[in-house]
């Protein structure tokens, strides 16, 4: 097969597009970029015929790579067929995955079609894998006539599709229960067993919802550079995620921006500065950044050149529709003959999710949590064929499984960590995810 690519020099709203193109289909995926800072790609697409993998089948295919790459390189580099989906957080605690990728549990569609939506030149691209030019020339033909009839169809699908109740809604761990978490943690801290721990909770819901309207309706409230929509089967991943887990090129430059540290947004423009600088120096929130990006450096030398990671940016914040975060970012460079997905795995679970060391951290939190995290936690994206990688951690996000739903909130608890302060941050980061399903529920 070959990949070929066509590009129509005019723009249709990629909403309408997904409900027109893709909206019944049961394994597809829209990956929303439009918010993103560099790189606004937004790519929609399905599983080709419904096909899903495994991380070890994704291994080796991009060790297979693509034979030929034919028109327009500079273009097709920004998205590659190849797998889109998500990586469940490990149900097992190993020192790597990357020799035992069974303990991955992992979604990930098969792509060989896309539709490629550039934000910036307000352009959109074809591309896919075929047999022939003449093959992809009849799917271009076909994507264009339907094109030609979308327009209107986020509006008809809201109106049909209004949000109704929410019900039986519980917490994995009560109140009291995640604040006697998080002094246990405190406690391992003291001992030195830990710099840090991620504490997670999880509120499961009952809710009559569409999970495409609800992700519709999340990305106009809470837009966010990795907002992703991703159907498989019974299970539909709805996230408005802010933070990049890995991200690596064709020509081998690897990226991460861990966050930790959050504040609320404010309407008062004097006030949301202030909230924003109070983050930038606070200590606690510093000190807890570093450890990841500590954390993030020595998982990245793993798979890197020699002496290329570097700290880009250190206590950055970057603000979101309802939250300012503070994000750091670290870059290295892949070194030659490293498998881009045995690198993806080898840094896998993020360590803003874990703690560090990553390991106990890992060990604590089997120990700690009443349940396993799945989806949240996990990453999201893309796994092209030419061994482009982009992910992001899962969270910010909601999980639909039928008519149930599930959202994860968590925080990193250091030496320092005040147990309602850290609880509350928790319920301010579910805030957006419940207003979307309609509910204001009080913890």
């Amino acid at each position: 097969m070959k990949l070929y690519q066509y590009t129509l020099h005019g723009w249709v709203n990629p909403a309408d597009v997904f409900i027109s193109l893709f909206g019944n289909d049961e394994y597809a995926f829209w990956l929303d970029r439009e918010y993103h800072a560099t790189a606004r790609f937004s790519i929609i697409g399905h599983a080709y015929g419904g096909e899903v993998a495994n991380i070890a089948k994704a291994r080796a295919a991009v060790e297979a790579g693509i034979p030929d790459l034919v028109s327009e390189a500079n273009f097709v580099s920004k998205f590659c067929p190849g797998f889109v989906g998500w990586i469940d957080y490990p149900k097992k605690v190993l020192p790597s995955y990357v020799d035992d990728l069974d303990s991955l549990p992992a979604t990930l569609l098969e792509v060989r079609e896309a539709l490629v939506f550039d934000h910036d030149r307000r352009h959109l691209s074809l591309v896919g894998r075929f047999e022939t030019e003449e093959a992809f020339e009849h799917w271009v033909q076909g994507v264009l006539l339907r094109l030609a009839l979308a327009g209107g169809e986020q509006a008809s699908f809201k109106h049909r599709n209004k949000p109704g109740e929410v019900s039986e809604v519980s917490l994995r761990h009560s109140r009291d229960e995640y604040l006697a978490l998080i002094e246990k943690a405190k406690a391992h801290i003291a001992a030195g067993d830990v710099y840090q721990l991620c504490l997670t909770n999880e509120i499961t819901l009952t809710a009559e919802a569409n999970p495409l309207e609800v992700f519709l309706r999340l990305r106009a409230q809470s837009s966010a550079p990795y907002s992703s929509f991703i159907r498989a089967g019974s299970k539909v991943l709805v996230s408005a995620s802010p933070e990049q887990f890995l991200s690596i090129s064709t020509d081998g430059l690897v990226q991460t921006k861990p966050i930790k540290g959050t504040r609320r947004r404010s309407q008062d423009a004097a006030i949301d500065a202030q909230l924003a600088s109070e983050l930038a120096f606070n200590e606690k929130e510093r000190a807890e950044n570093l450890m990841i990006v500590d954390l993030m450096r020595n998982d990245l030398s793993k798979f890197s050149v020699q002496d290329s990671v570097q700290v880009a940016k250190l206590f950055h914040v970057e603000s979101y529709a309802s939250v300012h975060q503070l994000v750091s970012t670290v870059q290295s460079h892949l070194a030659a003959g490293e498998n881009p997905v045995d690198a993806l795995v080898s840094a896998f679970p993020g360590g803003s999710m874990t703690g560090a060391p990553k390991l106990r951290a890992q060990q604590l939190i089997c120990d700690f949590e009443n349940g396993e995290r799945g989806v949240y936690s996990g990453v999201s994206g893309v796994i092209g064929l030419d061994g482009s990688i982009e992910m992001s951690m899962n969270i910010r996000c909601l999980v639909f499984e039928g008519d149930q739903v599930r959202i994860g909130v968590g925080g990193g608890i250091t030496a320092d960590s005040d147990p309602q302060a850290e609880f509350e941050e928790t319920k301010l980061k579910a805030q957006s995810l419940l207003s979307v399903l309609g509910t204001s529920w009080v913890w």
